[in-house]
Parts: C-alpha cells; sequence; structure tokens
C-alpha cells in the first residue's frame, strides 16, 4: 500500500496517440488530402456534389476499418445515412441545435466518448476509431468570434485524440440576406460566408458548392 500511495496516474493520452488521418477530396476539386475542410453551401438539400464528398467519406472509412460520426444539426441526413449505416455514428438532437449544445457534445466525446456515442441515433461498432467528423450546419449557429474560437479549439484537440480529419458545412453570403435580398448588406471584405475569418482561415481547404454537381477550392 505503500508503494501504491506513491505511485502517479497519468491520462492514457501521454502515451498513445491515435494514426492521423485525411480525407481525399474528390478528383474533380483536386484530389487533396486534408484533415479540416469547410464546404460553403447554399441549401439545405443533399445535392449530387454533396453526395460526392459524402462517398469520398465513407470510402475513405472503409478502407481504414474506422467509423465516422455525422453531426446533423439540419436534420437532413437520416435518410442518407440509412441507405449505408455501416461505419457511421449519426448524431441529431435538438441539444446540439445550439453552439453550447455542439460544443458541449464535442467536449463530451473528448473526455467520455463512449458516452457520448451513446446518444447517437445510429451507431457503428464502438471499439473501432473514428477516423472523421461532419458537421452540418454551422449556419445555424451563434456566429460570434468567441464560440468559433472555442469550437475551432475543441476540434484541434479530436483531432490530436483520434487522429480524425473534420468536415464543416456552412451557407454562402446569400443564406443571411433575407427573401430579395430584404435584409443584405454591402460585401466589402471578399468574404464568401458570415463565418469568422479566424474560423475559416484554420481549415486547410475551403470548398464552395456552385452547381448542384460541381464545386471548386477556394
Amino acid at each position: 500500500m505503500d508503494v501504491l500511495a506513491h505511485c502517479r496516474v497519468y491520462p492514457i493520452s501521454n502515451f498513445y496517440h491515435a494514426v492521423p488521418q485525411s480525407l481525399t477530396l474528390p478528383s474533380c476539386i483536386g484530389s487533396h488530402c486534408v484533415s479540416f475542410v469547410h464546404l460553403i453551401e447554399h441549401n439545405f438539400k443533399f445535392t449530387p456534389f454533396k453526395r460526392q464528398i459524402w462517398n469520398q467519406c465513407i470510402e475513405c472509412s472503409v478502407n481504414d476499418g474506422s467509423s465516422i460520426l455525422v453531426i446533423d444539426i439540419i436534420s437532413e441526413w437520416k435518410k442518407i445515412i440509412q441507405e449505408n449505416s455501416q461505419g457511421v455514428h449519426y448524431m441529431n438532437s435538438t441539444s446540439i441545435c445550439n453552439m453550447e449544445g455542439l460544443q458541449n457534445f464535442l467536449m463530451q466525446l473528448q473526455a467520455s466518448p463512449l458516452e457520448a456515442l451513446q446518444r447517437c441515433l445510429i451507431k457503428d461498432r464502438l471499439d473501432k476509431q473514428i477516423s472523421g467528423i461532419i458537421i452540418d450546419n454551422l449556419s445555424y449557429l451563434a456566429h460570434d468570434l468567441s464560440s468559433y474560437s472555442a469550437l475551432i479549439k475543441i476540434l484541434k484537440q479530436l483531432r490530436r485524440t483520434f487522429g480524425c480529419w473534420i468536415l464543416t458545412i456552412g451557407y454562402g453570403l446569400e443564406y443571411y440576406d433575407g427573401v430579395e435580398n430584404s435584409t443584405s448588406t454591402p460585401n466589402r471584405t471578399g468574404a464568401l460566408t458570415k463565418l469568422p475569418a479566424s474560423y475559416i482561415n484554420e481549415m486547410d481547404v475551403i470548398i464552395l458548392r456552385e452547381t448542384a454537381d460541381r464545386g471548386r477550392t477556394v
């Protein structure tokens, strides 16, 4: 007992680090291998281009024998995932429909991954590595700088812990302009989204969807 009293306990993360994963984007936009990527969309519909990216996510996961976590704030992914739910954890709940709730879930995932994944509506095996996290759609949440500073910090920590790539999705400026541009304001910055530049600048790649089946990096 005297020996145990003088022992120190260290987090396992001090000695073990997950193998870093990357997402290979569709060849039509350059086949980039990325860790952090943001997709600028124009509506909530699951377009052919969005499906191309999703298919790449699934392919990377299957090849690695890992899981993807989809955090569905807009409630549009369930039917897509049910087509092939193998390898996917699906989280859709009112508890993540605000920035604080999303951050709390991600922090729980960091601290107690099994408890967090048990909250998912669709679950994959819990003994597999989480290779990727998709969050759709950040434009429904708060846009203050402090919230996004905290969010990117949490996402980077998840990357360090699980080795996962991160794909976030948000809308372009037209989403905020109201009916017939009734609430539009002049855009003098050249920004493509109202998400804070401090958040966007942390991405490896920004993808802008241009048509239903085509997009480009910006």
